[in-house]
Protein backbone atom coordinates (compact mmCIF):
# COMPACT_ATOMS: atom_id res chain seq x y z
CA UNK A 1 0.00 0.00 0.00
CA UNK A 2 0.76 3.33 -0.73
CA UNK A 3 2.66 5.58 2.15
CA UNK A 4 -0.14 8.19 3.12
CA UNK A 5 1.58 11.58 3.45
CA UNK A 6 -0.49 14.86 4.50
CA UNK A 7 1.05 18.50 4.36
CA UNK A 8 0.17 20.62 7.39
CA UNK A 9 0.67 24.20 6.37
CA UNK A 10 1.00 23.27 2.59
CA UNK A 11 3.28 26.94 1.51
CA UNK A 12 6.36 26.79 -0.42
CA UNK A 13 8.36 24.04 1.27
CA UNK A 14 5.27 21.89 2.08
CA UNK A 15 3.54 22.47 -1.36
CA UNK A 16 6.84 21.40 -2.88
CA UNK A 17 7.82 18.58 -1.12
CA UNK A 18 4.33 17.30 -1.53
CA UNK A 19 3.94 17.21 -4.79
CA UNK A 20 7.16 15.36 -5.53
CA UNK A 21 6.34 12.79 -3.12
CA UNK A 22 2.95 12.38 -4.89
CA UNK A 23 4.57 12.12 -8.56
CA UNK A 24 6.68 8.97 -6.57
CA UNK A 25 3.83 7.38 -5.67
CA UNK A 26 2.54 8.31 -2.23
CA UNK A 27 -0.60 9.25 -1.29
CA UNK A 28 -0.56 12.91 -0.58
CA UNK A 29 -2.93 15.52 0.87
CA UNK A 30 -1.62 18.98 1.12
CA UNK A 31 -3.48 21.22 3.78
CA UNK A 32 -3.46 24.77 3.37
CA UNK A 33 -4.79 28.11 2.89
CA UNK A 34 -7.80 29.06 0.34
CA UNK A 35 -5.14 30.14 -2.28
CA UNK A 36 -3.68 26.68 -2.38
CA UNK A 37 -7.55 25.34 -3.25
CA UNK A 38 -7.57 28.10 -5.71
CA UNK A 39 -5.22 25.89 -7.59
CA UNK A 40 -5.93 22.54 -6.42
CA UNK A 41 -5.94 20.08 -10.02
CA UNK A 42 -3.55 22.61 -11.78
CA UNK A 43 -0.22 21.98 -9.25
CA UNK A 44 3.16 21.25 -10.13
CA UNK A 45 6.32 21.28 -9.38
CA UNK A 46 9.91 22.46 -11.29
CA UNK A 47 12.66 20.60 -10.27
CA UNK A 48 15.98 22.13 -9.45
CA UNK A 49 17.46 21.18 -13.04
CA UNK A 50 14.11 22.51 -14.69
CA UNK A 51 11.90 19.46 -15.00
CA UNK A 52 8.49 20.22 -14.47
CA UNK A 53 6.52 17.50 -12.40
CA UNK A 54 3.43 16.72 -12.08
CA UNK A 55 1.14 15.06 -9.05
CA UNK A 56 -0.79 12.15 -9.48
CA UNK A 57 -4.16 12.78 -10.04
CA UNK A 58 -5.08 11.17 -6.28
CA UNK A 59 -3.42 14.30 -4.46
CA UNK A 60 -6.22 15.75 -2.29
CA UNK A 61 -5.77 19.33 -1.29
CA UNK A 62 -7.49 20.74 1.43
CA UNK A 63 -8.23 23.62 4.24
CA UNK A 64 -9.68 20.89 6.54
CA UNK A 65 -6.65 19.37 9.13
CA UNK A 66 -9.42 16.56 9.47
CA UNK A 67 -8.02 15.26 6.06
CA UNK A 68 -5.44 13.50 7.63
CA UNK A 69 -6.96 11.42 9.86
CA UNK A 70 -5.59 8.47 8.24
CA UNK A 71 -1.87 9.81 7.23
CA UNK A 72 1.09 7.86 8.19
CA UNK A 73 3.23 10.92 8.32
CA UNK A 74 2.68 14.19 7.99
CA UNK A 75 5.34 17.04 7.42
CA UNK A 76 4.62 19.87 9.29
CA UNK A 77 5.82 23.02 7.49
CA UNK A 78 3.62 26.17 8.84
CA UNK A 79 5.61 29.60 9.92
CA UNK A 80 7.28 28.95 13.44
CA UNK A 81 4.67 31.51 15.16
CA UNK A 82 2.26 28.94 14.00
CA UNK A 83 3.64 25.85 15.35
CA UNK A 84 1.69 25.91 18.93
CA UNK A 85 -1.20 26.31 17.35
CA UNK A 86 -0.47 23.61 14.88
CA UNK A 87 0.40 21.03 17.50
CA UNK A 88 -3.01 21.41 19.27
CA UNK A 89 -4.50 20.94 15.77
CA UNK A 90 -3.12 18.37 14.54
CA UNK A 91 -3.37 16.60 18.15
CA UNK A 92 -7.23 16.26 17.95
CA UNK A 93 -7.20 15.49 14.06
CA UNK A 94 -4.55 12.79 13.37
CA UNK A 95 -3.76 9.16 14.88
CA UNK A 96 -1.92 8.58 18.05
CA UNK A 97 0.81 6.47 16.20
CA UNK A 98 1.37 9.28 13.24
CA UNK A 99 4.63 10.07 12.42
CA UNK A 100 5.61 14.05 11.96
CA UNK A 101 8.60 15.99 10.74
CA UNK A 102 9.01 19.27 11.25
CA UNK A 103 10.20 20.68 8.31
CA UNK A 104 10.87 24.11 9.84
CA UNK A 105 13.50 27.04 9.80
CA UNK A 106 14.53 27.33 13.92
CA UNK A 107 16.01 25.11 16.41
CA UNK A 108 12.84 24.70 18.76
CA UNK A 109 10.04 24.15 16.69
CA UNK A 110 10.45 20.26 16.89
CA UNK A 111 10.65 20.25 20.51
CA UNK A 112 7.16 22.67 20.62
CA UNK A 113 5.43 20.04 18.54
CA UNK A 114 7.01 17.42 21.33
CA UNK A 115 5.45 19.53 23.99
CA UNK A 116 1.64 18.30 22.70
CA UNK A 117 2.53 15.40 20.19
CA UNK A 118 5.37 13.94 22.07
CA UNK A 119 8.38 11.65 21.00
CA UNK A 120 6.72 10.83 17.60
CA UNK A 121 7.80 14.59 16.34
CA UNK A 122 11.35 14.06 13.92
CA UNK A 123 13.38 17.44 13.08
CA UNK A 124 13.99 17.91 9.88
CA UNK A 125 15.25 20.23 7.81
CA UNK A 126 15.00 21.65 4.35
CA UNK A 127 18.05 23.57 2.93
CA UNK A 128 16.80 24.38 -0.40
CA UNK A 129 14.86 27.45 -1.11
CA UNK A 130 11.27 27.21 -3.01
CA UNK A 131 9.54 29.98 -4.80
CA UNK A 132 6.00 30.26 -5.33
CA UNK A 133 5.19 31.14 -8.68
CA UNK A 134 2.93 34.04 -9.37
CA UNK A 135 0.70 31.80 -11.08
CA UNK A 136 -0.09 30.53 -7.77
CA UNK A 137 0.36 26.77 -8.98
CA UNK A 138 3.49 25.89 -9.61
CA UNK A 139 6.62 25.35 -6.51
CA UNK A 140 9.94 26.34 -8.33
CA UNK A 141 13.11 24.78 -6.32
CA UNK A 142 15.25 27.86 -6.29
CA UNK A 143 18.48 26.71 -4.50
CA UNK A 144 20.57 23.27 -3.94
CA UNK A 145 20.82 21.60 -0.63
CA UNK A 146 20.26 18.45 1.04
CA UNK A 147 17.27 17.33 2.80
CA UNK A 148 17.62 16.00 6.48
CA UNK A 149 15.69 14.44 9.15
CA UNK A 150 16.02 12.59 12.72
CA UNK A 151 15.96 8.92 12.59
CA UNK A 152 12.52 8.36 14.78
CA UNK A 153 12.31 5.47 16.98
CA UNK A 154 10.37 2.03 16.96
CA UNK A 155 7.44 2.30 14.33
CA UNK A 156 8.34 6.75 13.72
CA UNK A 157 12.25 5.19 12.86
CA UNK A 158 10.32 2.56 9.70
CA UNK A 159 8.55 5.89 8.77
CA UNK A 160 11.15 7.48 8.23
CA UNK A 161 13.10 4.81 6.42
CA UNK A 162 9.85 4.63 3.74
CA UNK A 163 9.86 8.44 3.41
CA UNK A 164 13.52 8.28 2.96
CA UNK A 165 12.90 5.76 -0.04
CA UNK A 166 10.03 7.66 -1.10
CA UNK A 167 11.85 10.62 -1.62
CA UNK A 168 14.60 9.10 -3.00
CA UNK A 169 12.91 8.04 -5.96
CA UNK A 170 11.30 11.42 -6.04
CA UNK A 171 14.45 12.56 -7.03
CA UNK A 172 14.81 14.45 -3.28
CA UNK A 173 17.63 12.25 -1.18
CA UNK A 174 16.48 12.40 2.33
CA UNK A 175 19.36 11.64 4.72
CA UNK A 176 18.14 10.14 8.62
CA UNK A 177 21.12 11.21 10.84
CA UNK A 178 21.18 10.97 14.62
CA UNK A 179 23.12 14.08 14.92
CA UNK A 180 20.03 16.03 13.95
CA UNK A 181 19.92 18.53 16.26
CA UNK A 182 23.70 19.47 14.99
CA UNK A 183 22.24 19.63 11.55
CA UNK A 184 19.49 21.96 12.78
CA UNK A 185 22.44 24.45 14.26
CA UNK A 186 24.41 24.23 11.36
CA UNK A 187 21.54 25.12 9.02
CA UNK A 188 20.74 28.42 11.79
CA UNK A 189 23.94 30.03 10.77
CA UNK A 190 23.60 29.71 7.35
CA UNK A 191 19.67 30.74 7.74
CA UNK A 192 21.46 34.21 9.05
CA UNK A 193 21.29 35.06 5.50
CA UNK A 194 17.32 35.46 5.61
CA UNK A 195 17.76 38.62 8.04
CA UNK A 196 20.68 40.20 5.56
CA UNK A 197 18.70 40.02 2.65
CA UNK A 198 15.19 40.88 4.30
CA UNK A 199 16.82 44.19 5.58
CA UNK A 200 18.34 44.87 2.38
CA UNK A 201 15.96 43.65 0.01
CA UNK A 202 18.54 41.71 -1.78
CA UNK A 203 18.03 38.43 -3.64
CA UNK A 204 20.02 35.04 -2.17
CA UNK A 205 22.39 36.05 -5.16
CA UNK A 206 22.88 39.59 -4.87
CA UNK A 207 23.36 39.18 -1.30
CA UNK A 208 26.52 36.81 -1.79
CA UNK A 209 27.45 39.17 -4.40
CA UNK A 210 27.37 41.90 -2.52
CA UNK A 211 30.97 42.06 -0.42
CA UNK A 212 29.25 44.22 2.22
CA UNK A 213 26.17 42.29 2.76
CA UNK A 214 29.09 39.39 2.63
CA UNK A 215 30.86 40.84 5.63
CA UNK A 216 27.33 41.21 7.42
CA UNK A 217 26.80 37.60 6.98
CA UNK A 218 29.69 36.58 8.22
CA UNK A 219 29.58 39.07 11.46
CA UNK A 220 26.49 37.27 11.73
CA UNK A 221 27.70 33.72 11.49
CA UNK A 222 30.65 34.11 13.69
CA UNK A 223 28.43 35.96 16.44
CA UNK A 224 26.50 32.33 15.77
CA UNK A 225 29.22 30.44 16.27
CA UNK A 226 31.08 32.07 19.19
CA UNK A 227 27.57 31.94 20.84
CA UNK A 228 27.01 27.87 19.96
CA UNK A 229 30.52 27.19 21.31
CA UNK A 230 29.54 29.30 24.41
CA UNK A 231 26.23 26.86 24.71
CA UNK A 232 27.78 23.69 24.25
CA UNK A 233 26.23 23.46 20.67
CA UNK A 234 28.22 21.60 17.79
CA UNK A 235 26.79 22.52 14.49
CA UNK A 236 27.38 20.27 11.89
CA UNK A 237 28.32 20.83 8.33
CA UNK A 238 25.22 21.67 5.82
CA UNK A 239 27.41 22.66 2.34
CA UNK A 240 30.03 20.13 2.53
CA UNK A 241 32.14 23.06 5.07
CA UNK A 242 32.63 23.80 8.16
CA UNK A 243 30.62 26.74 9.49
CA UNK A 244 33.48 28.77 10.36
CA UNK A 245 35.26 28.18 7.27
CA UNK A 246 31.97 29.29 5.24
CA UNK A 247 31.97 32.18 7.61
CA UNK A 248 35.63 32.96 6.64
CA UNK A 249 35.47 32.33 2.60
CA UNK A 250 32.02 35.15 3.14
CA UNK A 251 35.03 37.70 3.81
CA UNK A 252 37.44 36.89 0.56
CA UNK A 253 36.96 39.27 -2.42
CA UNK A 254 34.48 38.12 -5.27
CA UNK A 255 36.69 36.92 -7.90
CA UNK A 256 38.01 34.45 -5.30
CA UNK A 257 35.49 33.68 -3.36
CA UNK A 258 33.31 33.20 -6.93
CA UNK A 259 35.93 30.53 -7.40
CA UNK A 260 36.73 28.65 -4.35
CA UNK A 261 32.98 28.38 -3.11
CA UNK A 262 30.83 28.52 -5.81
CA UNK A 263 28.32 26.21 -4.51
CA UNK A 264 27.17 29.35 -2.35
CA UNK A 265 26.19 31.59 -4.96
CA UNK A 266 24.38 28.57 -7.23
CA UNK A 267 20.98 29.51 -7.24
CA UNK A 268 17.94 31.23 -9.09
CA UNK A 269 18.94 34.88 -9.53
CA UNK A 270 15.65 35.89 -8.87
CA UNK A 271 15.21 33.41 -5.63
CA UNK A 272 14.30 35.55 -2.65
CA UNK A 273 14.45 34.13 0.66
CA UNK A 274 11.71 33.32 3.17
CA UNK A 275 12.31 35.88 5.49
CA UNK A 276 12.20 38.92 2.48
CA UNK A 277 8.91 36.71 0.61
CA UNK A 278 7.16 37.51 4.08
CA UNK A 279 8.37 40.63 4.10
CA UNK A 280 7.29 41.31 0.60
CA UNK A 281 4.06 39.52 1.30
CA UNK A 282 3.31 41.84 4.44
CA UNK A 283 3.45 38.95 6.86
CA UNK A 284 5.44 38.64 10.27
CA UNK A 285 8.48 36.84 9.47
CA UNK A 286 10.51 34.28 11.76
CA UNK A 287 13.31 36.70 12.23
CA UNK A 288 13.05 35.67 15.87
CA UNK A 289 13.60 32.10 15.30
CA UNK A 290 16.75 32.93 13.37
CA UNK A 291 18.88 36.30 13.78
CA UNK A 292 16.69 36.55 16.98
CA UNK A 293 17.78 33.25 18.79
CA UNK A 294 21.28 33.65 18.16
CA UNK A 295 20.64 37.12 19.53
CA UNK A 296 18.52 34.92 22.45
CA UNK A 297 20.98 32.06 23.31
CA UNK A 298 23.84 34.91 23.47
CA UNK A 299 21.50 36.52 26.56
CA UNK A 300 21.95 33.53 27.93
CA UNK A 301 25.72 33.02 27.99
CA UNK A 302 26.95 36.51 27.88
CA UNK A 303 27.90 36.71 23.86
CA UNK A 304 28.01 40.02 22.57
CA UNK A 305 25.49 39.80 19.43
CA UNK A 306 25.63 43.58 17.90
CA UNK A 307 25.46 42.27 14.33
CA UNK A 308 22.43 39.86 14.94
CA UNK A 309 21.22 42.32 17.23
CA UNK A 310 20.82 44.94 14.32
CA UNK A 311 19.21 42.37 12.12
CA UNK A 312 16.51 41.72 14.08
CA UNK A 313 15.84 45.26 14.61
CA UNK A 314 16.44 46.94 11.05
CA UNK A 315 13.65 43.69 10.12
CA UNK A 316 11.25 44.37 12.66
CA UNK A 317 11.14 47.81 11.33
CA UNK A 318 10.36 46.81 8.31
CA UNK A 319 7.51 44.88 9.37
CA UNK A 320 6.14 47.88 10.72
CA UNK A 321 6.13 49.59 7.41
CA UNK A 322 3.74 50.08 4.55
CA UNK A 323 4.88 49.00 1.10
CA UNK A 324 6.86 50.31 -0.35
CA UNK A 325 9.39 49.05 1.90
CA UNK A 326 13.13 51.18 2.81
CA UNK A 327 14.76 48.66 2.69
CA UNK A 328 18.91 49.34 4.06
CA UNK A 329 21.44 49.21 1.99
CA UNK A 330 23.84 47.06 2.54
CA UNK A 331 27.11 49.43 3.07
CA UNK A 332 24.88 51.43 5.27
CA UNK A 333 24.23 47.67 7.14
CA UNK A 334 27.69 47.30 7.63
CA UNK A 335 28.16 50.76 8.71
CA UNK A 336 25.66 50.35 11.50
CA UNK A 337 26.75 46.61 12.56
CA UNK A 338 30.46 48.35 12.71
CA UNK A 339 29.42 51.09 15.27
CA UNK A 340 27.71 48.89 17.38
CA UNK A 341 30.65 46.91 17.86
CA UNK A 342 32.73 49.91 18.98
Amino acid sequence: MALRVGVFGAGAIGGYLGIRACAAGATVTLVGRQSLLDHAGHLRAIALDGTEVQPDATLQVSDDPATLHDADVVLVTVKSLATEQAAHTLAEHIGPDTTIISFQNGLHNATRLRDTLGPRVVAGMVSFNVVREQDGACFRQATRGPLVAGTGRGVHAERMRLMADLLGTAGLPLSLRDDIEDVLAGKLLLNLNNGICAATGLTIVASLRSRDARWCLAQCMLEGLATMRRAGRRPANVLGLPPWMVARALLLPNAILLRVAKRMVSADPAARSSTLQDLDAGKPTEIGELNGAIVDLAAAHDVPTPANATVVDVVHQLESQSAPLQFMEPAALRDEIASRRR
